[in-house]
């Protein structure tokens, strides 16, 4: 892409992204302001409602309260039921918003005269209501849950009056009752819409819906716990505006707010869609609006751009055709005069011809820095490639320098007390054998020449402290013993033969007994994996370095084990061939992809994750059989397994010669 060309579109994506960026940004305020605007609309309803909700309840207990105080005590003393029915008639024309009627329960909660009358419920008792509970343990009127009237079965409020006598002796309650469907301010608070589909509901914080657009769901309790998230927060004390589901799954903008006086909870609500529709319809515009602007802004940055960078044409075609020359060892400084000759014609142009000279300088710059870079480049590789060679053969001997000396150590420290524990075991059998030879004669001589009574206890103190099995488990013991250090002895034996820290010569070893000893030291790693096959053949003592070729057999042992998932087999077998001594090593464990196996010698190649492996044990092992004179060679198919094979030269010191 041309310099002009980058220009142009670095302006038009500069342009674009600061409209669309400046766009958005003022869109997102508008967008929070309008929603926090809608929010604040909801939560004033709700706000609205409660005040109101709340004064009228309050003004209703005030006027129960007032009616109840009118009423002449003396009459309900007397029981004047006729009397204060006719009290309650009068009432019920001046106080029509109490359109459920009066009554009034005595202090056992019997119904005893109601307006309008229901003589059929004279006489019933009612104590069991809630708002007569409440009303008795507290003294005083309060504003009853919602229930469903026993005479008309219309959802009702009732407020209540406390009454007593002059002695305080309690009377009973009188109560005025109210429909809750029919009352003008809660119709008010159910045809209070909010836009189109919004509406308000009163509910407490037993959950039931008190006021309702639908009236099916007035006094239910269908909202379940979990169904109405915010629901359940205005229950537990929260008061304010948010977004929830609803418990028809419809997303709202909600307001809660708790009517004072009581429990109850005025909802005011509308469906999130409907109140930030007009919000949608403004985003739409400003898509469109900052399209166009980006646009329109695009093009006359393009045309001013393209004016204005004309010139540019010619320095990128002079600047383009600068080239490296392929020879730079001999001649650099006529060659870099020869390229930087195209950027002349540049060169006092008043407004690019100072770019241009710089650009020549910095050609000139650079051409004497790549020629300095290839010579050190040269240099670096030959040093790398000597680096290489002598890597490998330096890890290697610090290796097994370090092997060696902990071979050495740990044959010296454990052969010292393997020897006197040895030594020990052994005297203790003859030991052992002694007493038990002097027991049995003492046995005897008890027997021959003490009372028979004497040689009973004897035997029985002899049965009791199981003398005989002691004898016998003692010699059991010696004797496991004194395996267990044989066994230990040739550990040590075959770590001493693998690590050979005195051998620094040539020396004739059997590959044989080599194999064996890299085995007993690999067997930790190898035990859990594989089971190991040996056909060893007779082949004969072999020059070389032994404690690196069991590095070698190592390398290739712990890798086959690593190779093997469960369980496998390794197969080891020698055999002699014409001059050479020939170790293979098989496994049958996940293979060698094709496409690796010719770089698994290359040093720090490896197929292991990071920290597992350095990737230098086949090549060190690759390098010591080089040393050998010999060749090692891989074949492995994936999934089936891999077989190394070593071809060593029997006489390494004739080869050397």
């Amino acid at each position: 892409m041309k310099l002009r060309t980058k220009a142009m579109v670095i302006l038009v994506a500069a342009v674009v992204l600061s409209m669309v960026g400046s766009g958005i940004f003022f869109f997102h305020h508008y967008k929070v302001a309008y929603r926090h605007s809608m929010l604040e609309s909801v939560d004033s309803v709700a706000k609205s409602n409660a005040k109101a909700l709340g004064n009228y309840l309050q003004r209703q207990k005030d006027i129960a309260k007032h009616i109840g105080r009118l009423l002449p005590l003396a009459s309900l003393e007397l029981d004047g039921a006729l009397w204060v029915e006719d009290y309650f008639a009068r009432h019920y024309d001046d106080f029509s918003f109490f359109s459920d009627g009066f009554f009034f329960f005595d202090a056992n909660g019997v119904l005893k005269v109601d307006y309008p009358p229901h003589k059929e419920k004279h006489g019933k008792d009612y104590s069991f209501l809630p708002y007569f509970q409440q009303t008795l343990q507290e003294k005083k009127g309060v504003i009853g849950q919602p229930y469903r009237s026993y005479s008309s079965w219309k959802p009702v409020v009732t407020f209540t009056t406390y009454l007593s006598s002059k002695d305080g002796t309690p009377l009973g309650i009188m109560g005025c009752s109210s429909v809750l469907a029919e009352d003008e301010v809660f119709k008010n608070i159910l045809n209070n819409k909010i836009g189109k589909t919004g509406y308000n509901y009163v509910f407490d914080t037993t959950r039931l819906l008190i006021l309702h657009p639908d009236p099916k769901r007035m006094l239910t309790r269908d909202v379940a716990v979990g169904r109405n998230q915010m629901f359940d927060a205005a229950i537990a004390g929260f008061e304010g505006v948010a977004e929830t589901i609803n418990s028809k799954n419809i997303k709202m903008l909600v307001s809660y707010r708790q009517v004072p006086g009581t429990n109850w909870i005025v909802a005011s609500q509308v469906p999130a869609e409907e109140a930030l529709a007009p919000l949608v319809a403004s985003q739409r515009v400003f898509v469109i609006f900052i399209l166009i602007g980006s646009a329109v802004a695009a093009l006359v940055g393009l045309f001013f751009v393209h004016r204005s960078m004309r010139v540019l044409d010619v320095l990128e075609t002079a600047v383009t055709d600068l080239a490296i020359p392929d020879n730079l060892k001999h001649g650099i400084e006529s060659a870099l005069e020869a390229e930087t000759a195209k950027l002349n014609p540049l060169t006092d142009h008043p407004e690019f011809g100072p770019l241009a000279g710089t650009i020549s300088n910095l050609y000139h710059r650079l051409g004497r820095s790549l020629a300095e870079t290839q010579q050190v480049a040269g240099e670096l590789e030959s040093a790398y490639e000597q680096l290489k060679s002598t890597q490998s053969q330096m890890l290697q001997q610090e290796k097994m320098a370090s092997v060696g000396q902990l071979a050495a150590g740990v044959a010296h420290e454990i052969n010292n007390p393997m020897g006197f524990i040895s030594s020990n075991l052994g005297t203790l059998q003859r030991y052992q054998k002694k007493l038990s030879s002097y027991l049995n004669q003492l046995e005897e001589w008890l027997e021959q020449n003490t009372s028979t009574d004497l040689v009973a206890q004897q035997k029985e103190l002899k049965k009791k402290d199981k003398i005989n099995f002691i004898l016998e488990d003692i010699a059991d013991l010696v004797e496991e013993s004194s395996e267990g250090a044989l066994r230990v002895r040739e550990i040590v034996q075959n770590l001493k033969s693998f690590s050979r820290v005195d051998q620094k010569e040539f020396f004739k070893a059997d590959l044989n007994d080599c194999l064996d000893s890299t085995i007993s030291i690999a067997m930790n790693e190898i035990k859990y994996k594989a089971t190991i096959e040996k056909d060893f053949g007779e082949i004969p003592l072999l020059s070389c370095y032994p404690q690196q070729l069991n590095q070698v057999f190592l390398n290739i042992l712990v890798n086959a084990a690593q190779a093997i998932k469960g369980s496998g087999i390794i197969k080891l077998k020698t055999w002699a061939e014409e001059s050479f001594v020939v170790i293979s090593i098989s496994d049958n464990g996940a293979g060698i992809p094709a496409d690796i196996q010719e770089k698994i010698f290359d040093p720090f190649f490896t197929t292991k994750p990071v920290g597992d492996g350095t990737g230098l044990g086949m090549s060190i092992s690759y390098e010591i059989i080089k040393k050998h004179k010999g060749n090692i060679t891989v074949d492995s198919q994936v999934g089936q397994g891999t077989t190394f094979t070593i071809k060593l030269p029997i006489d390494l010191e004739g080869e050397n010669k």
